[in-house]
Parts: structure tokens; sequence; C-alpha cells
């Protein structure tokens, strides 16, 4: 949908903005996309009651079971927006359930995710890759953005084809995202490790056990990160191996072996 922009700010004022993005260089039919932004607006301001850190199965069955209600309880819709330099805005709004739910269903698209390798492990991964399907439904719904690849998305006819191309989209921005706390975490370490050796050579028992604890907090969450990767990497891989043929179906020769 387009419109004049009129008072954007006041729009979101009750929305959690999940992704902000300042675009160059998209252009729709002779408008600049400045301005990208994904929200959900909260339904109840209560404090959510899911665990901070999930430590539960990556099936749907479990997710759904986990975060599904605190989800439906917590949000009532969510909005994209691409912000355009004129004025112009491209505008969705749907439902967290409902009409979006009947689009893309909450069960094949978490599942899609899991079968590539995306590791949910807490309410905010939730709640953003479940609100990633108005995204989708965003770009189908404007043409104009289609058409100039709006967010690196190829021009497609074919709806199921474009749903599976955004799906893997997600993927590659999760391990580039990944990819890129891995580095930070290592010069991170460095910098802990020549802290550690600084507060012993000054005997400051006080510098040397902030240092320890900071430096253990890394290395931690530097191996859980990589572990993410991994898992990643591996079921991608997986996914572009060709399935052998079945033993059985194998033809045989009606020749003896030599």
């Amino acid at each position: 949908m387009k419109m004049k922009c009129r008072n954007i700010a006041r729009m979101f004022s009750t929305l959690i903005v999940l992704g902000f993005t300042t675009l160059f260089g998209f252009r729709a039919n002779s408008q600049t996309v400045n301005t990208f932004i994904e929200a959900i607006e909260v339904k109840s301001p209560k404090p959510s009651t899911t665990p901070d850190t999930y430590t539960g199965s990556q099936t749907v069955k479990a997710l759904m079971n986990a975060f599904d209600t605190a989800y439906n309880q917590k949000y009532s819709k969510a909005r994209v927006m691409a912000l355009c330099e004129d004025g112009i805005v491209y505008s969705s709004e749907l439902a967290v359930s409902g009409e979006i739910d009947a689009r893309y269903s909450r069960v094949e698209w978490l599942q899609m995710l899991l079968q590539r390798g995306i590791t949910i492990e807490n309410f905010d991964d939730y709640r953003i890759y479940l609100s990633k399907r108005h995204t989708l439904a965003f770009l189908e719904d404007n043409p104009d953005l289609q058409e100039i690849g709006f967010l690196d998305m190829p021009l497609m006819d074919d709806r199921e084809a474009y749903k599976v191309v955004y799906i893997n989209k997600l993927v590659h921005d999760k391990v580039q995202k990944s990819l890129k706390q891995v580095e930070r975490l290592k010069t991170q370490i460095e910098r802990g490790e020549k802290q550690l050796e600084r507060a012993k050579r000054q005997s400051n028992l006080k510098q040397l056990n902030q240092a320890q604890t900071k430096l253990a907090n890394a290395k931690k969450q530097l191996e859980e990160t990589r572990k993410r990767l991994k898992r990643v990497e591996e079921v991608l891989e997986r996914r572009q191996k060709p399935t052998p043929p079945s033993q059985d179906l194998k033809k045989r020769s009606p020749y003896p072996p030599l």
C-alpha cells in the first residue's frame, strides 16, 4: 500500500522496532527508498513469562508450546514500511494471527527455518522470525519494490519459490551476522587477555576478577556462536548433497562380474 508520509513517529509510538535500516540506491517508480522499518505492536504491556534462554528441543511443537501463547497474548499486529525520499511510503499492516497465518502457516514457516539449521534460543528469536512473514507479505504485495529487487530479492512469478528464496536469505543473513559476531568476540578476547595480563602485573585484584569474568563470558559466547554456525553449515551441506539411490533401485547388470 502506498501513502504519503504523515506522523510516522506517532504511528510507531506503540511498536517495538525489529529492524531499522537506512538504504541507498533502491528506486521504485523513480522513488528512492531511504529507510526500511519492521516493527510489531505490543498488545499487553505485561512482562513476558517466557524464560530468557530456551533450552528445549529445536522442534516446531516444542517451540510453539514454549512461546506461542505468550506471542499471541503480547502482540497484536506487525507493520512494515519503506520510506521514500519524497514522502511516499510503502506500507503493510497485518495481525500477528489470522490473515498472516493463512498466508504462511506458522508450523510450515518454523519447520522451513529449522530444516535450514536456524536455532531459536529465546522469545525474541521466536517473535522476530515469525514477524519476518510480514516482511515477505509486504514484498509480495508491492510489485514496485519487487521490480527493483528491493532487499536483494529477485523478481519471481512463482510465490512458493519466492518464499523459499526469502527463507534462504534469512538463513544467509543469520550466518553473516554470526560470522561478524565471531570476529568481534575474537577481538574482545584478545583485548581481555591483555587486560588480564596487565591486572596480574599490577596485582590489582579487582581488575583481575573483572578481566577474568569478561574473558570467560566472551569465550563462552564465542563457543556458542561457533556451534550455531557449525550446525547451520552442516545442515546446508546435507541439503546440497544429492540423495544416494537406494540399493534396491540400482540397476543390476545382466552380465556376471569380470
